[in-house]
């Protein structure tokens, strides 16, 4: 059986299209699932349709029923699952052949997997913050709303939800849209339904419940955390309404008209990312919290994705590009206009920094390296890098060059927000909309889309503000002869600057004996510091550089505090490589990863399963 329109979807939504979801879900701590079913509501778009065919992974299917609203029945509808694929789970296929109509509704009881369900995390007590109650969340970009709900799981769809949750008193739910009314309860049990008015992607429906409260930031925003963590969460994130402020100037389709509350939920130290981008609901990795606000950028970047990803959407994995290159773009415009374009220059330098880095570390993968890669039976976890968000990124500080600078870029981006505005689409309408707006920019869409690598013009130190980035290489030069001469004074500066010094001393190779990681650490100790972006780069640093018998108790630590991706990946692949290389045992990096296997979240164990077990 064929996927459909969609390589990571085997819904044939071009036939019939959901339009509303409606679960009704109970949580089993006990079991660790959630069991009840979802309505959804479907339009017809070919008559001839007899079949409407869902993405699910792992759920325990009991039945699927027509609903009559008028009748106020439910009739069985045959089903069958005749396609299994490890990565894209199975195919629902429901037969329609006797709905009369080009609208209907369909419910579908079922219940997730304990083993198969990839996009829910959950937490004993003595995970969780407060060590009292346990917690669940869920993570579904890119392709796992399919382990929680039986749905065309492909960003070409679009649709609002309404989403009710029963858990035991007195846990708390937050799900991604504005809560509705008060909880009801029935015996021990609580039921919180939460509505999302705008048409979103399924990768974006989100649902946490613990033992978490939410403290108003302001009118409009508010931040959820366990208790523990709530007075720490909301003073670091207490600038979030200068955010949405700045980037609803910079969009011109204000915020509150578009998605209403801006809320912050701070997750466990094992979410995968450093954000999630859900509507109403954006939510955060408690690894940011420093007590210096230092990585509130992400916040920034998160907020962009409101207008880009979630308001203007990918229409497939393969564009992925133009969800998160956009928003990187974005975020960074926020940025310059707090904190002037010559900060915006840095975290673009940073950023291009960066992307060269990754397109060496795939140097084996030149597909991965592109901005539109072919995707066929590929994962779009497996293929996650820095590359749609930098090159993407990069892609758009060039067209802010060729059409002649930044204010004429935000021009074509606010109109480019508001004709999309709701929709999903693809590089080519992106391109036909940028050519419209600009008939006579010339750009060589096929090197940027379709080449691994970057083109050879592009030099983004030709033409951004270098003052902030040439201090950090005057720091990496004095280190690159021994460090001679320096004190604690030389980081007294953005802590953004000191991870441009550490960046520059692994990306360019720089050799560093053990004597002189000895001294930087003395000097700065960066060992002891709170901000988890430069922990890692001191890290990586050391066991580029093979000192790996002094930071493997630092390593050991980390990945038991820290679930995310961007930093997982390079400790296991450095330490794997390093095992090979004989520089350490193999088993001793196996045992680490064994003992916060049940910590991580599935995108991370389904990465090193192969090298580490299951």
């Amino acid at each position: 059986m064929p996927l459909g329109k969609d390589v990571h979807s085997y819904s044939n939504f071009d036939e019939v299209i959901v339009r509303h979801i409606y679960p009704h879900l109970t949580v089993d701590f006990n079991r660790r699932i959630l069991y009840g079913f979802t309505e959804l509501a479907f339009e017809r778009k070919v008559e001839s349709a007899t079949f409407v065919r869902l993405d699910i992974r792992g759920l325990c299917i009991e039945q699927a029923l027509l609903k009559n609203k008028e009748a106020n029945t439910l009739s069985p509808l045959p089903w069958t699952i005749p396609k299994y694929h490890p990565a894209l789970g199975s195919c629902l296929e429901i037969d329609i052949s006797s709905v009369k109509g080009a609208h209907f509704v369909v419910q579908v009881h079922y219940s997730t997997s304990t083993s198969l369900s990839g996009g829910i995390q959950w937490f004993t007590p003595e995970q969780t913050f407060g060590k009292e109650h346990p917690f669940v969340y869920t993570q579904f970009e890119a392709i796992l709303a399919r382990t929680m709900i039986p749905c065309q799981d492909t960003p070409a769809v679009k649709a609002p939800y309404t989403i009710a949750i029963t858990c035991p008193a007195p846990l708390v739910v937050a799900c991604s849209g504005a809560q509705v009314g008060s909880p009801t309860s029935s015996g021990s049990n609580l039921t919180y339904i939460f509505d999302q008015k705008m048409a979103i992607p399924s990768y974006l429906i989100a649902m946490t419940c613990g033992a978490i409260e939410r403290r108003a930031l302001s009118a409009n925003t508010g931040v959820w955390a366990e208790k523990p963590l709530l007075d720490r969460a909301a003073n670091e994130f207490v600038e979030t309404k200068h955010f949405l402020e700045v980037a609803s100037e910079i969009a011109a389709l204000p915020y509150e008209g578009l998605w209403g509350h801006y809320d912050l939920l701070v997750l466990p130290g094992a979410f995968p990312y450093g954000g999630m981008e859900n509507p109403s609901l954006t939510f955060i990795s408690s690894s940011l919290i420093t007590g210096d606000r230092a990585l509130v950028d992400v916040v920034a970047h998160e907020i962009a994705h409101s207008w880009s990803g979630n308001l203007v959407s990918n229409s497939n994995w393969g564009d992925f590009w133009l969800n998160e290159g956009f928003t990187m773009y974005f975020e960074r415009l926020i940025l310059g206009q707090i904190h002037g374009d010559k900060l915006r220059h840095f975290h673009a330098l940073l950023g291009y920094q960066d992307l060269l880095k990754t397109i060496t570390d795939l140097k084996d993968e030149p597909e991965f390296q592109k901005l539109r890669p072919n995707l066929d039976n590929v994962d779009p976890d497996d293929a996650f890098s820095r590359i749609p968000y930098e090159k993407g990124c990069s892609l758009l500080l060039h067209l802010e060059q060729v059409v002649g600078g930044k204010d004429k870029m935000i021009a074509w981006l606010r109109k480019y927000f508001n004709d999309f505005k709701g929709l999903s689409i693809d590089s080519d309408q992106m391109i036909a909309h940028f050519e419209s707006f600009f008939p006579n920019a010339k750009v060589d869409w096929k090197s940027w889309l379709y080449a691994p690598g970057l083109p050879a013009s592009f030099d983004p130190f030709s033409f951004l503000d270098k003052e902030l980035f040439s201090t950090c290489q005057e720091l990496a030069a004095k280190w690159k002869k021994g460090g001679s001469g320096a004190s604690i004074s030389d980081l007294k500066w953005d802590p953004a600057q000191t991870m441009c010094f550490i960046d520059i001393l692994i990306n360019e190779n720089v050799p560093l004996t053990k004597d002189a990681l000895k001294h930087m650490e003395e000097t700065y100790k960066l060992s002891e510091t709170t901000n988890v972006e430069i922990l890692i780069r001191w890290i990586m640093l050391n066991l580029q550089n093979d000192n790996v018998d002094y930071i493997f108790p630092s390593v050991a630590d980390f990945v038991s505090k820290h679930g995310r991706g961007v930093y997982l990946r390079p400790i296991y692949n450095t330490l794997i490589k390093l095992s090979k290389e004989g520089k350490v045992d193999f088993e001793k990096v196996r045992a680490i990863y064994i003992k916060n296997k049940s910590f991580y979240h599935s995108v991370i164990t389904n990465t090193f399963s192969k090298f580490f077990g299951k």
